[in-house]
């Protein structure tokens, strides 16, 4: 086992899963409150990002159950660097989804946010 290699891996692995998580979050989440300040969405607050963000990091998690047994097929012989990179991402996203969908329902409250508290600028 090349140690070097390993380590491009746990560093690749590692960036795919948190800044892709932690994109797609806020692109869904900000997607979803915007949408709802025009009235093109009921049902989301128009006034609190938060309750968008939580329904981001919820729906950011991607499981690719599918694409890897597709990838695993041995007569498709795909890379085996592309496999576990794909592997590793899946397994480590939901992880990130999950820290980020506790820090925003830990910031969330139903009547509106409290901008001047200094936790919720430095949790985004």
């Amino acid at each position: 086992l090349n140690q070097s290699s390993s380590l491009l891996k746990k560093g690749a692995i590692t960036m795919y899963a948190m800044l892709g998580t932690i994109f797609s979050t806020f692109l869904v989440g900000l997607l979803c409150f915007y949408s709802a300040k025009m009235g093109l969405v009921r049902d989301i607050d128009q006034e609190n990002p938060m309750e968008a963000l939580i329904f981001g990091a919820l729906i950011s998690a991607v499981d690719p159950v599918a694409t890897l047994s597709i990838m695993g097929n041995p007569e498709l012989q795909c890379d085996q660097l592309l496999y576990s990179l794909v592997f590793g991402e899946s397994v480590l996203n939901d992880a990130v989804a999950i820290v980020l969908f506790k820090t925003f329902l830990a910031y969330y409250k139903p009547d509106g946010p409290d901008w001047r508290d200094a936790g919720i600028p430095s949790a985004l």
